[in-house]
């Protein structure tokens, strides 16, 4: 595992903050949520943890400890408010992803059944909450601490399913709008509890994706919920989110900023160059490394390589730039290209920014 020399000057907490507030900072900051990687090095069940704050606060704690993360945290992130909402979701004991296996509303007739979610009691959402109030106590003064949600769009299709919910943006489009105002309320539910604790927020909507829908449906059924959302999360928690949207996003770059999003996170598909050039007087800009790629299948040379490519790219947007995944890390990943990745951060983002980054 390669292991790193360069000692920092701030704490991540001190980085980020100074970052998002325009101030002068050390170094480029490193956004990489671990999970089960550092839990599994000292012994903590992935599967456990989903239903035990207590587990899921200590991965990450054993993630800052061990990696030097410069984020933590827990959150509900792509099917926690739908379970929250009675949506089925599956969380297998081998090396996986939780998945849902019923959907709530596939029956339309239930839609007046459904309740807002009290985010103390509902699906997992007590876990997430216990998780971030430790994890606020044991490492809020060093590193910032976040909770992840979907974006109401991506809700909605896991109330429904996907193919359903998109065949209704054409064919029934006022049971698409119903569906994401019940997203939206649950969502706001558990930010609301959420913000209570002095969390950052970090928004994923995968669904309304580029490569999923059009732009003129983006503006239509994803963006005044998803502007809604984000105007909640500012004013529980003074901080703008950061927003990612998968696949090809270039066609609403404009729109994901207008939303109110205070960072961009692109896809491995995002020439980020590109994204500077678009949006950067605009937001903060964080990605691409590419995660199947680079980090689940390369070798530690291949994470430095992409990393300092993403450097060169982005090290100079005018708001900031976070190096970090064009999407999750996968499950499985080897334990070198997390640490490569911490590394390439330490090494080449300090500012003035190393020579080498441009070899």
């Amino acid at each position: 595992m390669r292991k790193s020399i360069f000692l920092d000057e701030m704490t991540p907490k001190e980085r980020i903050d100074a970052l998002y507030e325009g101030k002068p900072y050390d170094r480029i900051p490193c956004v990489l949520m671990l999970s089960g990687h550092a839990g599994k090095i000292v012994g903590i069940d992935q599967w456990e943890s989903y239903f035990s704050g207590q587990k899921t606060s200590q991965t990450q704690i054993e993630a800052y400890r061990i990696f030097g993360v410069e984020v933590v945290g827990s959150g509900p992130w792509l099917h926690g408010i739908a379970e929250a909402l009675g949506s089925t979701v599956i969380y297998p004991k081998e090396e996986n992803s939780p998945y849902i296996s019923e959907h709530v509303l596939s029956d339309v007739s239930d839609l007046n059944r459904l309740q807002i979610p009290n985010p103390r009691q509902a699906g997992k959402l007590p876990v997430h909450l216990e998780a971030l109030e430790i994890l606020i106590e044991k490492l809020g003064k060093e590193v910032p601490v976040s909770t992840g949600i979907a974006g109401p769009f991506t809700t909605a299709a896991n109330l429904r399913g996907t193919e359903a919910f998109l065949r209704d943006l054409y064919y029934n489009p006022e049971l698409a709008h119903k569906l994401l105002r019940i997203a939206l309320d649950s969502t706001i539910a558990y930010v609301e509890e959420a913000g209570k604790l002095g969390v950052w927020f970090s928004i994923a909507d995968p669904t309304a994706s580029g490569s999923l829908i059009s732009s003129k449906q983006f503006q239509e059924f994803a963006f005044p919920y998803l502007k809604e959302l984000i105007e909640v999360i500012k004013r529980v928690s003074g901080n703008a989110p950061t927003l990612h949207i998968c696949g090809n996003t270039k066609k609403i770059w404009q729109a994901m900023a207008d939303a109110g999003a205070g960072t961009l996170s692109l896809d491995d598909k995002m020439d980020l160059a590109e994204a500077k050039h678009e949006v950067g007087g605009r937001v903060i800009l964080s990605g691409s490394v590419r995660p199947t790629q680079s980090m689940y299948l390369g070798t530690p040379e291949d994470v430095v390589k992409d990393a300092k490519e993403c450097l060169r790219k982005a090290y100079d947007n005018p708001k900031g730039y976070l190096l970090g995944l064009g999407c999750g890390l996968p499950m499985g990943t080897p334990l070198e290209n997390i640490q490569a990745l911490f590394w390439v951060a330490k090494k080449y983002g300090r500012y003035p920014l190393n020579p080498e980054v441009f070899s």
